[in-house]
C-alpha cells in the first residue's frame, strides 16, 4: 500500500509535507506509511485517499488475486452475478420457466448457509441461477421476502472478494425488494447493507444517514425482530461515527446496542447473528480502530469463539491478529492469521487487512515457515 500511496503522491507532483497536510497527519507519519514501517487503519486509509483525490481501492489494491483457485472462480462468478442482476431489474419482463416458492426457498437457504461458512465462491456460483429464479416467482410477496437476505448475501460475497461496485448494485436490489415488501424491519436490514458498502468505500456520512433513517422508523416498533435490527443499526452507526472522528457519539451507540442485546439475547433473524457476542466483536474492532489494542484484548476475553458462526470467527481472529501486532506479539499474530485462514480461507486470503498484517510481519523480519506459507497463499511479499 505504501508504494501505491507514494506513486499517487508523485503523480500529483506533491511533496510529502503538502500531501500530509491535506490528510491532516504529520509528514513523518506519511513518510513512515509510504516506507511500510507504519500500518494504517481503515479510517486513515479514507483520509489518505481523500488527500490524494483517489478511491480507497486505488490504495488498497482490491480486487486482489492470490494463489487460490476457489477465489479465481469466485471472481469469475462475481461478473456473472453482476450480469444476472443487470438482466433482471424489478420492472423487467417475467422470467420464463419460473421456479416455485419452495424451490427458491430451499436454494436460498443453501446460499445463505454457504455465505455463513465464508464460502463466497460457492454462494456466488449458485446466485447466478438463483437471482433470475427469484424474479420469476409468481407469489411476489414471498419472493420479495426471500430477496432481502439473498441480495444481502450477494452484497456480502461480492464485497468480501473485492467487488464494491457490484456489491452496491446488490445492496440497491435488496433495498428495492424491502420497499416493495413495505416492511420497515426489512427496510432496516437493507439500510444496513447499503451502509456497509458505503462505509467500505469511506463514505461514512451517507452510511450513517441510511442507518439513522431506518433506525428512526424502528424506534418503539413492536414488530417481530425489529429490536434485533435496531440494535444492529446502532452497531453500524458506531462504526460510521468512529470514521467521522466522533468517538463520544460512537460509544453511545455501542452502549445502546449492548443494552438491546442484553434484552434480546443471541438471535439469528435476518442473518444478522445479533446478540451480546456480536456487540463484543464490534466493540473489539472499534477499540482497535481507535488505537486501544489493550482494551480490545480485554473485550475479546469475553468472547466464546467456539460458539460463534464461521463468518464471525474469521473477523474475530483477524482482529486478534491486529491486536497482537499492536502489542508486539508477532508470533501470536501469525497464529491468529492462521486460525482465521483455517475457518475462512477465502475471506482471509482476499482480506486487505489480513494482507497488510502479513506484509508488516514480513517487513519486521519475522522468520517463520508458517508466515511464509500463508503469504504465498495470499500472494503477499514484503515489497
Amino acid at each position: 500500500m505504501g508504494e501505491r500511496i507514494r506513486a499517487r503522491r508523485e503523480l500529483r507532483g506533491w511533496s510529502i509535507r503538502h500531501a500530509a497536510s491535506r490528510a491532516g497527519i504529520s509528514h513523518t507519519t506519511w513518510s513512515r506509511i509510504e516506507r511500510g514501517v507504519q500500518r494504517t487503519d481503515r479510517y486513515m486509509v479514507v483520509d489518505l485517499a481523500a488527500a490524494l483525490e483517489c478511491s480507497v481501492f486505488d490504495l488498497t489494491g482490491q480486487p486482489y488475486t492470490p494463489a487460490d483457485r476457489q477465489l479465481d472462480g469466485a471472481r469469475i462468478d462475481a461478473e456473472r452475478v453482476w450480469r444476472a442482476m443487470m438482466a433482471h431489474p424489478f420492472d423487467g419482463p417475467p422470467v420464463v420457466g419460473a421456479a416455485t416458492v419452495e424451490q427458491v426457498d430451499r436454494e436460498s437457504s443453501l446460499v445463505r448457509d454457504l455465505y455463513g461458512r465464508c464460502d463466497y465462491a460457492g454462494a456466488l456460483r449458485r446466485l447466478v441461477d438463483l437471482l433470475p429464479a427469484l424474479h420469476g416467482v409468481t407469489d411476489q410477496r414471498a419472493a420479495y421476502r426471500l430477496m432481502v437476505p439473498v441480495y444481502g448475501v450477494a452484497m456480502g460475497s461480492l464485497l468480501n472478494v473485492g467487488y464494491s461496485a457490484h456489491a452496491w448494485l446488490a445492496a440497491e436490489r435488496c433495498a428495492e425488494a424491502a420497499h416493495l415488501l413495505d416492511d420497515p424491519v426489512a427496510v432496516g436490514v437493507a439500510a444496513a447493507n447499503r451502509a456497509r458498502v458505503s462505509a467500505y468505500t469511506g463514505a461514512y456520512g451517507p452510511a450513517r444517514a441510511y442507518c439513522d433513517r431506518a433506525g428512526a422508523d424502528l424506534e418503539g416498533s413492536g414488530a417481530d425482530t425489529a429490536l434485533d435490527v435496531l440494535g444492529f443499526l446502532h452497531l453500524a452507526r458506531a462504526h460510521h461515527l468512529a470514521g467521522m472522528k466522533d468517538q463520544t457519539t460512537a460509544e453511545e451507540h455501542l452502549d445502546e446496542a449492548a443494552r438491546i442485546a442484553a434484552h434480546t439475547g443471541e438471535t439469528t433473524s435476518w442473518d444478522l447473528l445479533w446478540g451480546p457476542s456480536n456487540v463484543a466483536l464490534w466493540r473489539m474492532a472499534y477499540l482497535l480502530d481507535t488505537g486501544r489494542p489493550q482494551e480490545a484484548l480485554q473485550a475479546a476475553a469475553g468472547v466464546v469463539v467456539g460458539e460463534l458462526p464461521a463468518v464471525r470467527q474469521v473477523y474475530y481472529w483477524l482482529d486478534m491478529s491486529r491486536a497482537m501486532v499492536a502489542a508486539e506479539r508477532e508470533r501470536d499474530a501469525v497464529r491468529m492469521l492462521l486460525a482465521a485462514e483455517r475457518v475462512g480461507p477465502q475471506h482471509t486470503r482476499s482480506s486487505t487487512a489480513a494482507r497488510e498484517v502479513a506484509r508488516g510481519l514480513l517487513r519486521r523480519g519475522l522468520v517463520s515457515t508458517e508466515l511464509r506459507g500463508l503469504c504465498e497463499r495470499m500472494g503477499v511479499s514484503a515489497q
